[in-house]
């Protein structure tokens, strides 16, 4: 049986959430949860047992969100994105070493909304220096033109004005992600 349930954002009470998923028997749910909202559904689902039938998979989980789900809150927990912390290519190992210089050991965590801010200007300044101009126009021409850039991700192209990347899909360890596998090989993307 599928179901779906919304809810609006900022919601923190999630006790009718987690009876219909205990009620329906699922042992998987997709979590679409942003933000605060999906700490405070890690949180419960973990706490209501939950995390012992059912697996949890959100392509929003960043690493922030990770570590204020907590330990309770994590089991069964796998996220998909094209950057996490712990991925080790030499890619992000130079992005994180970069930051870590810039910042200091104890700055926040790198995150894939953070990596995916640097990597828009990154963007930016490729488009820029292909366009040689910084109008709009100039800029559009550009990314029609199918770049390719490195960024903390390795390698990305666009065809068509579609990004290719490899994507991977990730299991949280407690408060770290644990990447499982790569899941698309951007270099054979048509």
């Amino acid at each position: 049986m599928q179901s779906q349930i919304f809810c609006p954002l900022g919601t923190s009470e999630f006790g009718d959430v987690l009876d219909h998923i205990e009620a329906s028997g699922a042992t998987a749910v997709l979590v679409l949860l942003l933000g605060e909202d999906a700490v405070q559904f890690n949180r419960a689902f973990g706490a209501r047992g939950l995390d012992g039938r059912c697996v949890r998979l959100s392509s929003l989980m960043d690493e922030n969100m990770l570590l204020g789900s907590g330990d309770g809150g994590t089991r069964n927990l796998y996220s998909v994105s094209g950057y996490f912390e712990s991925l080790a290519t030499p890619y992000s190992l130079d992005f994180e070493h970069r930051y870590v210089r810039r910042f200091g050991v104890a700055a926040p965590p790198l995150t894939s909304p953070g990596e995916s801010c640097f990597e828009g200007v990154t963007l930016l300044d490729e488009l820029i220096r292909r366009a040689g101009s910084t109008h709009p126009r100039a800029i559009e021409r550009a990314a029609g033109e199918s770049p390719v850039y490195t960024s903390p991700r390795g390698e990305v192209r666009f065809s068509a004005r579609h990004l290719r990347q490899a994507m991977y899909v990730a299991q949280a360890d407690g408060l770290e992600f644990d990447i499982l596998a790569q899941v698309g090989d951007p270099s054979t993307a048509a």
